[in-house]
């Protein structure tokens, strides 16, 4: 073999060597990104596959449950929890004059606060203004549906206070109540669930049971909220007793306003059926929501009523404070509100005439502490 056949095999071995080695090179790469996330240190997320034990939701198995792992043991001492948040007490404020219209222009300094004759400082302040979310509660019993259904004819002009963006349910009651129309915007909804309330087919009317229902239903509802009650007040036989109702309204952040035909009756038909006891319930349940009662003698005081319910559900002030009693003893606590001048006495209100008016304050009278 001569030198250059010797030295032309040295140079083909060295190029097979050379192949072989990149061919190699390439095999160990291949399973390794080659786009641009692999450069400059950049690295591509790429999903797991699922584990072949671990059930696809599709429609036949979407309810099996998942097997996960065992939750790990929680100590409830180690749990932080904000106690200045949960302290906050909420109150909303209507002002009115002598004809039941909503004073406004009134500031953060006109408002004094007690809680068990305590003044607060008032820390949360703002006036309210907005859409009302409201419940008509009527009654539907045929003992004195004679009656209650002249009441409701008028109940029909609560529908010309409503507003596009207001919120409207009705709730009947006899032996228990009904949802017959949820809360809605459009008023020919409303006015299709009043028409509705035709014959009554029990003469029972447990009035504590059907106010409990509506309570249970509207108090995670935000904004501003009430219940109209269309009633005699009478309550035959309620699972839920007085003082029991008594004490769920106290807790609860729904004012009530309870229509009653029980002197309207009495005036326009000679019925003695004026219980005072059942007077008494609505005044008190009004008193202790924030609302108020109304007890007509004629037909042409309901527009005015509902005008009046409709206004101060729309326009109230909202004051917050943290008591300086921070017990969590699960007690009530009695509330009071006056208006101050900047001097501390009482406030004056003059009309554009330069006139002294009177002005009522409506609030609710307490709150139950957080029990620990």
């Amino acid at each position: 073999m001569t030198a250059k056949r010797i030295s032309l095999v040295v140079v083909g071995m060295a190029v097979a060597l050379g192949v072989t080695a990149w061919v190699i090179r390439a095999h160990a790469q291949n399973g390794q990104s080659s786009g641009p996330g692999s450069q400059s240190g950049e690295t591509i997320y790429s999903p797991k596959k699922s584990s072949p034990s671990a059930p696809v939701p599709t429609p036949g198995n979407v309810n099996q449950p998942i097997q996960e792992s065992k939750p790990q043991k929680i100590n409830p001492k180690n749990v932080y929890t904000l106690s200045t948040s949960t302290n906050l007490v909420n109150v909303n404020v209507l002002v009115t004059d002598n004809n039941g219209d909503p004073i406004p222009g009134l500031q953060k300094d006109n408002f004094r606060i007690y809680d068990d004759g305590v003044p607060q400082t008032i820390t949360n302040f703002s006036t309210v203004s907005a859409p009302m979310t409201v419940c008509l509660l009527v009654e539907f019993s045929n003992k004195w549906w004679g009656y209650l259904y002249l009441a409701l004819e008028d109940a029909y002009q609560f529908l010309n206070f409503m507003r596009p963006q207001d919120w409207v349910a009705v709730v009947s009651f006899g032996m228990r109540p009904h949802i017959i129309q949820n809360f809605t915007h459009n008023r020919y909804a409303v006015k299709s669930a009043l028409d509705s309330l035709r014959i009554p087919g029990f003469s029972e009317t447990n009035l504590y049971d059907a106010i409990n229902f509506t309570l249970d239903r509207m108090q995670n509802i935000q904004g501003r909220k009430g219940i109209i009650v269309i009633c005699t007040g009478i309550d035959t036989f309620s699972k839920i007793t007085y003082g029991e109702m008594l004490k769920i309204i106290k807790a609860s952040n729904t004012p009530i306003y309870p229509i009653s035909i029980l002197s309207w009756v009495t005036v326009r038909y000679g019925s003695n059926i004026d219980s005072l006891q059942a007077r008494n319930a609505l005044t008190t349940f009004a008193k202790y929501s924030g609302g108020e009662a109304y007890f007509p003698r004629f037909s042409g005081q309901l527009p005015g009523i509902y005008r009046q319910i409709a206004a101060e559900l729309r326009q109230e002030y909202s004051l917050g404070f943290i008591p300086t009693n921070p017990t969590h003893n699960g007690k009530y606590h009695k509330l009071r509100v006056e208006l101050v001048a900047p001097d501390g006495a009482p406030l004056k209100i003059v009309n554009q005439k330069g006139k002294v008016i009177k002005y009522r304050i409506e609030a609710r009278q307490g709150y139950y502490a957080q029990k620990s």
